[in-house]
């Protein structure tokens, strides 16, 4: 038993008769940033976890020293890194957690347990009576994975209808919010045809006159002369305008002429 880096290195066997066994390096969990899963005094933080060890192993080890709460893996350290080895994994789907090395979070109830654990020589995961091992192996592994895919009919049927009895009170609860026109949590808001606010039916008719609105509110809030060269353009436009129109009285006032001129034979 030595220590490495403030890590107590044991070896881990899983079974009695085992010559070669995997060594981990284990210490009290602590960091600063304050985490609920893992409580400051009560965690023991294990490293270079075989990929076959199982949680129910460990807590049936860690039971001599304590009670334990729970035993939780981790891909690697790191306060997220619990959620991401169980992500995707749910009561009725077919992923398993990574086959692969780990890290343990051992929670105890109480801060005594964590002592008496960290003085521990050695993780043996089998009876020290029988020498059972706590690790399924043969046949009883496959037998037990084979169990594992064959779904329970009542607690399947109890699954479906809590998710069903959860789906219908967020359909009612959304309906209730369209009708008082409550945001939902995306900020978006459901107009419906009932209460005081009921909004407007998107007739083609009634999308018009909106539009029509619109133009007229934009041509209300342009400034018309308002530059330079708006003053100077308008100008321009008057002159021409009252050019043309003197042209157009000129010759309307040549055809009153020929129309009235006084012809005797």
């Amino acid at each position: 038993m030595t220590e490495i880096e403030g890590y107590k290195v044991i070896p881990l066997r899983v079974s009695a008769e085992a010559e070669h066994c995997h060594s981990v390096f284990m210490k009290e969990h602590f960091i600063r940033l304050i985490d609920p899963n893992k409580p400051k005094g009560r965690t023991l933080f294990i490293l270079n976890i075989p990929p076959y060890v199982t949680t129910q192993s460990l807590e049936k080890f860690f039971q001599q020293y304590g009670p334990v709460e729970f035993v939780i893996f981790a891909e690697k350290p790191g306060r997220d890194e619990t959620e991401k080895w169980h992500e995707n994994l749910t009561e009725f789907s077919n992923v398993k957690p990574p086959f692969k090395f780990k890290v343990a979070y051992v929670v105890f109830k109480k801060s005594a347990s964590l002592g008496r654990a960290l003085e521990a020589s050695a993780i043996n995961l089998f009876s020290d009576t029988t020498n059972e091992s706590f690790i399924e192996s043969g046949m009883q592994l496959w037998h037990t994975q084979y169990q594992e895919t064959i779904l329970d009919i009542e607690q399947t049927q109890k699954h479906i209808e809590e998710y069903m009895a959860a789906y219908d009170e967020r359909e009612r609860l959304a309906l209730e919010a369209a009708k008082n026109s409550a945001a939902d949590a995306d900020g978006w808001i459901t107009v419906g045809k009932q209460g005081r606010d009921s909004g407007f039916e998107q007739k083609e008719s009634v999308l018009n006159k909106l539009e029509q609105k619109i133009e007229k509110g934009k041509k209300k809030k342009e400034l018309t002369n308002f530059y330079t060269f708006q003053i100077r353009e308008s100008k321009m436009k008057n002159i021409l305008e009252l050019r043309k129109k003197f042209e157009e009285d000129k010759k309307k006032i040549e055809m009153i002429k020929q129309t009235r001129r006084f012809k005797p034979f």
